[in-house]
């Protein structure tokens, strides 16, 4: 999930939490960063949807898990000598 972050400082050119900063605001979708910035004060605005998120299935085109195939035993003969 992408988030928007925006510094108290509005000018602020940096790095914080691995998050590169450009006139106060970043975009990452790191949710520790995340947590980290809301737990400092900055604005933490979520941008972007994630279907997982808000049960959402989506519109059906994915295929379901495909069935685990039958282990085999090899029948291969022993070499002789």
């Amino acid at each position: 999930m992408k988030h928007k972050i925006s510094t108290p400082v509005p000018e602020f050119n940096g790095c914080v939490a691995g998050v590169w900063f450009v006139n106060g605001e970043a975009e990452t979708d790191s949710e520790g960063a995340v947590a980290y910035f809301e737990r400092h004060g900055y604005t933490v605005e979520r941008i972007g949807s994630d279907p997982a998120d808000d049960g959402d299935q989506g519109d059906g085109d994915k295929q379901p898990p495909a069935e685990p195939k039958p282990k085999t035993t090899s029948t291969r003969a022993a070499k002789g000598g």
